[in-house]
């Protein structure tokens, strides 16, 4: 019996090779046809994911421009361009599928029939029989599993590759191997023929140089595209010129740690850039360690205690994405607020009050009034105060200095600031609604024509 043993497990091996190499051949032939298939459902499961992020980021655009049929139905046609793509992939896994379960009953049915053979020959029992067998069910769920694992690896293929990419990038601004850690820094600041440009055609920025002093305000001013926001994104290393360089305490941002450099810059934006978050955790991104009575403090020195304190939920308010739950006022008092917290020694303001009513400006103004005190401040500026009382401005016309000064030494040159401020480009000062009824309509008016 022994030798018949050998014989049958000798058979058995083959069959049991013979099935583990048709699941193989029969996988890598899947995956071979559908590959590149598979691809490009991936691509346009992405467009889809964009366009509805984009239809739904944007509703109220396209409600008021009564898009939502048109948007519905490029949708559907994105779909059944997505379907038309997915049928023939996973036709193909099918088939496969059909094949692998074929290949372990034909096996199974091998393993039976050969066994009933030679059992009828009196040369094996019943009992090697369902040995056999058990053995080669084992080994075919074995090898199902392992198919199921090679197809839920291939359908993620596209998606894993694409987190790989991610993880693999390399960020564009890195720290130098010996980059210093800035401490607190006085905030003296230095643009030394700086050129930067996004496009080889056109520099944003053209061999900008000035010096700004420790505690200074600097107000940049100039016509829509001159390159105010990209000149001040240099500054906190959101992009590092190509030529020339920026220093502060006469310390080169490039030799300096980015967090350091960072640390000690405050930036309070056009969009403030809320979570979806509570107002706690939003204003504790300025000072992650901050306790209650200092955000309390932060927020009422930024006019934003009141309307906080007023919500149910108070500084525990979840604010929705991008903070629209919230007016326009609020979100940049929340900014103003997160800013203080920082406290850092160096403020950008990017136009932070330019999309606000007159009377909400006037009390954000006054916040800002306090934040500004101490800190080396720069400020994309459209209110006639702000330049009036800058220590410093810079006029800049696409992507070059062309003018700096004081406010009274720039209208006496009758260059490009001069000619701005004919053309009413700086807004007069904001009044709040309380003072506009304490001084009446008349002096108001009266108070406009002559901040003109």
């Amino acid at each position: 019996m022994v030798p018949v043993a050998m014989y049958m497990n000798w058979k058995l091996a083959l069959l049991m090779i013979g099935l583990m190499i048709s699941f193989a051949v029969f996988n890598a032939i899947a995956m071979r046809r559908t590959h590149k298939a598979q691809g490009v459902v991936e691509e346009l499961h992405h467009e889809i994911s964009t366009r509805a992020g984009d239809v739904f980021g944007n509703v109220l655009v396209v409600q008021s421009f009564t898009r939502l049929a048109a948007e519905v139905s490029s949708l559907k046609e994105m779909m059944q361009r997505v379907l038309a793509a997915q049928y023939p992939v996973l036709k193909g896994w099918a088939i496969l599928s059909v094949l692998n379960r074929a290949a372990s009953t034909l096996t199974i049915v091998a393993i039976f029939a050969l066994g009933a053979t030679l059992n009828g020959k009196g040369e094996v029992s019943v009992g090697n029989i369902v040995t056999f067998v058990g053995f080669a069910l084992m080994l075919i769920g074995r090898l199902e599993q392992f198919s199921g694992f090679i197809s839920g690896l291939f359908f993620q293929t596209h998606s894993l590759s694409d987190f790989f990419k991610v993880l693999d990038l390399h960020p564009a601004i890195l720290d130098k191997p010996d980059a210093i850690d800035l401490q607190k820094v006085r905030g003296e600041i230095a643009f030394e023929h700086v050129t930067f440009g996004f496009e080889t055609e056109r520099d944003a920025v053209s061999d900008l140089s000035f010096r700004a002093r420790a505690g200074s305000t600097i107000a940049l001013v100039g016509p829509t595209g001159a390159g105010k926001t990209t000149a001040l994104s240099l500054l906190y290393r959101a992009y590092d010129p190509q030529q020339g360089r920026i220093t502060v305490d006469g310390v080169d941002l490039r030799d300096a740690s980015l967090v350091s450099l960072r640390q000690n810059i405050s930036v309070v934006f056009q969009d403030p850039g809320l979570f979806y978050r509570s107002i706690l955790d939003n204003l504790r991104v300025g000072k992650p360690d901050a306790d209650i009575e200092e955000i309390v403090a932060a927020a009422q020195a930024a006019e934003a205690h009141s309307f906080v304190s007023g919500k149910v939920e108070g500084y525990e308010t979840l604010v929705a994405e991008r903070g629209r739950s919230l007016s326009g006022g609020e979100r940049q008092r929340l900014a103003i607020a997160r800013a203080m917290l920082k406290d850092a020694p160096i403020l950008i303001l990017d136009e932070a009050t330019s999309a606000l009513d007159n009377s909400t400006e006037a009390r954000i103004q006054r916040a800002l009034n306090k934040l500004t005190k101490g800190r080396t401040t720069f400020v994309i500026a459209h209110r006639l105060s702000t330049v009036r009382n800058a220590d410093l401005i810079l006029v800049l016309n696409e992507g070059r200095l062309v003018e700096q000064g004081r406010y009274h030494e720039l209208v006496a040159q009758g260059g490009l600031f001069a000619e701005l401020a004919s053309q009413g480009q700086f807004a007069p000062d904001a009044i709040e609604e309380d003072d506009v009824e304490s001084i009446g309509v008349e002096d108001h008016e009266l108070a406009r024509a002559s901040s003109q």
